[in-house]
This record gives structure tokens, C-alpha cells and sequence, in this order.
């Protein structure tokens, strides 16, 4: 039997946008301003995933690291796609793939 494997890659400003969008949706603590300068896997825990964001209209604070559960993650980047009218079929297995610092969304199906 057939199988897909799609793979859907963010520029960071849009993961950013996706994380901004369901924290406000789900009235949880938003990511401070900024641009996000890295992205990367903890290296104990994998449902976690660190970004370091910069703010280059306060100079003063310089790096500011977050992170956030790779399930809620996933969450922001399906309804970042569902405004843009990227079709996810609800049948898919999704998953957040980091690589070299790029967020993808991978969605299986078969």
C-alpha cells in the first residue's frame, strides 16, 4: 500500500507567529518579543523544544530563552497551516522534526 510523507518547513517568524497565536488562543504565557535567533531539541528531555529569541529594540536584556512542549508546538504549526488553508489530513500521524535549526512539520499517512 502507498504511503505519504509530507513535510512542511517554517521560516522562523512564522513559528514564531504559530507559538504567539495558540499561547493568546489558549490564554497561556506568551514568548517574549523578538525574533528567534536558534531553535534546538533538549538533550534530556525530547518533548522539549528551546528557542532563543533577541529583541533588537531592547538591547539591555540580549538573549531571552524559552521553550515549550513539542505537542504544543505541533498544535501552533497545524493552526498556523489551518489560517494559511494548508490542508492537514486529520487522518495523519503529525510530528515536529527540528533540523539544523529548521522546524518542520511532518504529517504520515499509511
Amino acid at each position: 500500500m502507498p504511503k505519504e510523507d509530507r513535510r512542511i518547513i517554517f521560516e522562523n517568524e512564522e513559528v514564531y507567529k504559530a507559538l504567539f497565536a495558540l499561547a493568546t488562543q489558549k490564554q497561556l504565557k506568551r514568548p517574549p518579543p523578538g525574533v528567534i535567533t536558534a531553535i534546538s531539541e533538549d538533550d534530556e528531555d525530547p518533548a522539549i523544544i528551546k528557542f532563543t529569541l533577541n529583541n533588537p529594540q531592547d538591547t539591555d536584556k540580549g538573549d531571552m530563552n524559552v521553550e515549550y512542549n513539542r505537542d504544543f508546538l505541533a498544535a501552533a504549526l497545524m493552526l498556523f497551516c489551518r489560517g494559511l488553508g494548508i490542508p492537514l489530513p486529520k487522518s495523519a500521524r503529525k510530528s515536529v522534526l527540528i533540523r539544523d535549526g529548521v522546524v518542520m512539520l511532518r504529517a504520515q499517512i499509511g
